[in-house]
């Protein structure tokens, strides 16, 4: 919840729009303004230019609320996440490997936090002009318009949204765990984007997000939306770098076991 009564800090209201508009923007740029130059690669990741150009417009358009930031590409104070203070926590381009290709999977990711507790998120699927905010407390909206997830009621009529992360251990005992975790399902979906992967649970049209080693950026926005949903989410730091996470998002609080 939104607890913090001092009369420096702005609204929650304002926050939302603040975020919105931001996501918004970053979001027109990358269609409109960004070029596709790829700074560096490595086996299984690709770093482009336009997700610092989007990181870099959204520090610019938060930089009014006061509130620092954590960014995928430029960083922050991760100490953030053990304390009790808001921070923006922003993925620019989430699915850059999907942007690079034209696979139209791609979004900005805006999560506000205090401490470890989600207050907001804002995912903003570009290509389709779709903007999911999610506020603890108040609900999910879609584009303004406050819906209602229609989740499966049982796991074997359900639907999970998983990935590998940049690298993610692919090892035969690792995919065994992987495999078990998943098969429960009815089906099994991998889109390129962490973000916009617990925005469709969040909006019902999946039931479970689980990715192991995924970072706090990729899913900071789209925990909001899962709280302000009504779904559960359970979250252990991996200890392989600040912010790193196994995660399990779903509907159902028993499925995140």
């Amino acid at each position: 919840m939104f607890n913090d009564t001092s009369v420096s800090q702005p609204s929650l209201e304002s926050l939302k729009t603040l975020a919105v508009a931001t996501a918004q923007a970053a979001g027109d740029l990358l269609l409109h303004g960004a070029t596709k130059k790829i700074n560096s690669e490595t086996d299984d990741d690709v770093k482009m230019q336009a997700d610092v150009d989007s990181e870099n417009l959204v520090r610019e358009k938060l930089k009014s609320s006061g509130i620092p930031v954590i960014g995928e590409e430029l960083g922050g104070d991760a100490s953030l996440f053990s304390g009790n203070e808001l921070y923006w926590v922003v993925d620019p381009l989430d699915g850059t490997y999907n942007y690079l290709r034209d696979q139209p999977c791609t979004c900005v990711s805006l999560g506000l936090m205090r401490g470890p507790e989600p207050v907001l998120g804002v995912i903003h699927n570009f290509n389709l002009k779709k903007t999911y905010l999610g506020v603890p407390g108040e609900g999910t909206f879609i584009n303004g318009k406050k819906i209602k997830p229609a989740w499966a009621q049982k796991i074997n009529d359900a639907c999970i949204m998983t990935g590998f992360p940049a690298a993610a251990d692919k090892s035969a005992p690792a995919m065994e765990i992987f495999i078990k975790e998943v098969s429960r399902y009815k089906k099994i979906r991998m889109i390129g984007s962490a973000a916009l992967a617990l925005a469709y649970v969040g909006e019902g049209v999946a039931d479970t997000y689980y990715e192991s080693g995924t970072n706090l950026w990729d899913v900071a926005a789209g925990l909001a939306i899962i709280k302000a949903s009504g779904g559960h989410y359970r979250m252990i730091l991996t200890g392989k770098k600040p912010l790193n996470f196994d995660l399990w998002a779903s509907a159902h609080e028993a499925w995140t076991v």
